[in-house]
């Protein structure tokens, strides 16, 4: 087995295990260090990209608090997703003060779960950690291959700057100008842009690349399952598979006020839920991210239980179309 070079995760929910009829999902996620996965949860514990606050540091270890409270069973389906083989495997071993070799280190461990056909889904951090988490995939594709984006956020992320650094900001710009033959703007949807939170000079850009923007006050007029679809349909045509994104912010912050840049027009979490589930079960994802769960801002952890919601919808809808 490659050495991933990991360090473990920060946080082991070792409580309310419950028996083996519960279907825990912190004991479902429990790692026997193998590779025989579809599905690898891995912490990327970096804000040193932080424009507005940090804190997003400590995101991994929130959501893996909030996963003590939920189980893998869907009452609505009235079955559970114990088949599908998921674990947490840990953290990237960050170096907050080098952000280039942290980038290098997360891309290799992504592109080592890609080439095993495991789907990585990160848990942040900041919103910079997608770019590595990008040429990762890529890195694993064939030579010519394409890859779709779906990037859930208040905000566009297409700064070429922040005042002249490296930021949060900036991670879908990056892909686009960087890898110009693999990531294009008519593949790429941004949903839930927030009101009273972006640019002209941004959304014009989106423009000039082709970017499908959905604001939130759209998906509040036309739905989520509407939205969805399209998006689905944008990124996955003439691609060889979809990235998915998210930044906390997107959520109203009702339900997520822990993360850097609360949002008061943002979508559901009901919402969030159906979507990532019907992205799951798309068949087309290589890859995925949360980010920008910011404990030092949040109370009782609900940003951090939200986050374990919201990957655990995923994984369900992932579970979809791998178990029959």
């Amino acid at each position: 087995m490659p050495d991933l070079n990991l360090l473990p995760p920060g946080l082991v929910v070792n409580t309310m295990k419950g028996d083996v009829a519960e279907h825990r999902a912190g004991a479902w996620l429990t790692w026997d260090g193998t590779l025989d996965l579809d599905c690898a949860i891995l912490g990327v514990p970096f804000d040193g990209a932080s424009v507005v606050r940090s804190g997003s540091r400590h995101g991994p270890d929130a959501v893996r608090q909030g996963l003590m409270y939920f189980t893998t069973y869907s009452s609505r389906d009235r079955r559970g997703m114990t088949g599908l083989r998921a674990a947490d495997i840990g953290d990237i071993p960050v170096v907050l003060t080098d952000m280039p070799e942290t980038f290098r280190r997360l891309s290799e461990t992504v592109r080592i779960l890609s080439e095993n056909a495991i789907i990585p889904i990160m848990i942040g951090g900041d919103h910079s950690i997608a770019f590595p988490d990008m040429c990762g995939i890529m890195d694993a594709m064939a030579p010519g291959s394409r890859l779709g984006v779906i990037h859930f956020d208040a905000h566009h992320d297409l700064r070429e700057a922040h005042l002249g650094a490296e930021s949060s900001g900036v991670p879908f710009r990056k892909a686009l100008e960087r890898f110009a033959t693999s990531v294009h703007g008519e593949n790429m949807v941004q949903i839930g842009m927030a009101e009273f939170t972006n640019s002209p000079q941004l959304d014009d850009y989106a423009k000039e690349k082709g970017i499908t923007v959905i604001s939130a006050m759209e998906v509040q007029d036309r739905g989520i399952d509407a939205v969805v679809e399209q998006a689905l349909k944008i990124a996955g045509r003439d691609t060889d598979g979809v990235f998915l994104s998210v930044d906390i912010d997107v959520l109203n912050l009702a339900y997520a006020p822990g993360t850097a840049a609360p949002n008061p027009f943002g979508l559901s979490a009901p919402e969030m839920q159906k979507a990532l589930r019907m992205i799951g079960a798309s068949g087309k994802l290589k890859g995925a991210d949360i980010v920008e769960i910011a404990p030092p801002y949040d109370s009782q952890n609900l940003t951090g239980s939200v986050g374990a919601s919201l990957i655990l919808s995923l994984l369900y809808g992932i579970s979809s179309c791998r178990v029959t």
